[in-house]
């Protein structure tokens, strides 16, 4: 996931030096009558006519030149966004080879890429080449997670995608989504959590063509309907992953894709996501990767601070910066609020601001304690 640096402001302490006239019998080397060692007339050691000991031409004790200027003394720490995860299952059948898993392959290639900083990418492929009633590379599931999820993993990703091919296997889709209900037994426990968002990306040509009596003498069967595939999906969603199905190419199972989205955790109808080449897969996993990104950040505060005085900015690309200002009940959409007013430990942006997250305009997100508060209008 992303981290973020904030920056902690405590207001500098100002002070100014009282004067008092020096008498005429002050004695100096230099030609005003006070005892110094500067021209004018007052009692500091600096060569302006003001009552301070700094260089400048006001009468405050700091190096600017205006009569008011607060200093702040600069201290970082780090914030995050809350974990997401999200594990990338891929349909490797024997429909699948050829062009189809070459363009798979770059789309899936391009967006961990674009998305690894803010994503934990997993990946993993169904059949995955073990034994399943005496054949291999058919319907198999037995072996663990090929890759679990992990920050700033696309190089991860990416390599453990090329050590696959698409086999002249079948579609074991149940029995790989079967595989995330127990993620620890299956080398994932990574991918999920109560504190994680966490998400399975199905991505198949065609409809399950095994059975759900998974790694057995008898799980190469007649195939899995659309209800049974349903209620995994539920299931999962029980166990803490929100699936999300694309059907990649003209001969995609679309009952069993809509049984994933209906039931899945999202909760809609025709919700699966339809792409009949690269591009158009290319295009729905960024769609989805975009909509998952979690505008909630978590911050720890060690220091003593006025939460009423804390500013967050928003940075791009051409190094611009843009504050989004404070809003409690979000009615402008462009803002953000505590959380928890109470403890102060989580910010989330409103869905205005969140957009621009989602979106991959912002490389940046900093924070400033210690300074008045913008607030919505």
């Amino acid at each position: 996931m992303k981290k973020v640096l904030i920056a902690l402001l405590g207001i500098a302490a100002l002070w100014a030096t009282a004067c008092e006239a020096d008498g005429p019998t002050a004695s100096s080397a230099d030609a005003d009558s006070d005892a110094d060692n500067d021209t004018d007339s007052d009692v500091d050691s600096d060569a302006d006519g003001d009552t301070d000991s700094d260089s400048d031409t006001d009468s405050d004790s700091d190096t600017g030149s205006d009569t008011g200027e607060e200093l702040c003394d600069e201290l970082e720490f780090e914030i995050e966004s809350t974990p997401v995860t999200m594990m990338i299952l891929l349909d490797r059948s024997g429909s699948m080879s050829g062009s189809k898993w070459t363009q798979a392959k770059a789309a899936i290639e391009t967006i961990v890429n674009s998305w690894a900083d803010q994503i934990d990418f997993g990946f993993d492929v169904f059949p995955d080449g073990s034994s399943c009633g005496g054949y291999t590379d058919r319907c198999g599931t037995a072996n663990p997670v090929a890759l679990t999820c992990g920050p700033d993993n696309a190089a991860l990703v990416v390599a453990t995608m090329n050590g696959y091919t698409a086999s002249g296997g079948w579609t074991p889709l149940y029995c790989t989504m079967a595989n995330f209900t127990d993620p620890v037994a299956y080398g994932a426990s990574t991918c999920g959590g109560d504190d994680v968002f966490s998400y399975l990306v199905v991505v198949s040509d065609g409809e399950d063509t095994c059975s759900t009596a998974c790694n057995t003498s008898s799980c190469e069967g007649s195939g899995v309907s659309a209800t049974e595939i349903g209620n995994k999906a539920a299931e999962l969603y029980t166990a803490g992953f929100t699936s999300i199905a694309i059907g990649f190419g003209s001969g995609a199972p679309v009952d069993q894709l809509e049984a994933i989205a209906a039931n899945g955790g999202l909760g809609v109808t025709d919700g699966y996501f339809a792409a009949t080449d690269g591009t158009a897969l290319e295009a729905a996993l960024n769609t989805i990767a975009a909509s998952v990104v979690t505008c909630i950040y978590d911050i720890t505060i060690t220091n003593e601070v006025d939460y009423d005085e804390v500013n967050f900015f928003f940075g791009y690309e051409d190094s611009t910066e843009e504050v989004v200002p404070y809003d409690a009940d979000c009615s402008s959409g462009f803002g953000w609020h505590w959380v928890d007013e109470a403890t102060h430990a989580q910010i989330e942006f409103c869905p205005d601001a969140c957009d621009v997250l989602q979106g991959g305009q912002v490389t940046d997100v900093r924070g400033e304690f210690g300074c008045p508060q913008v607030v919505v209008d």
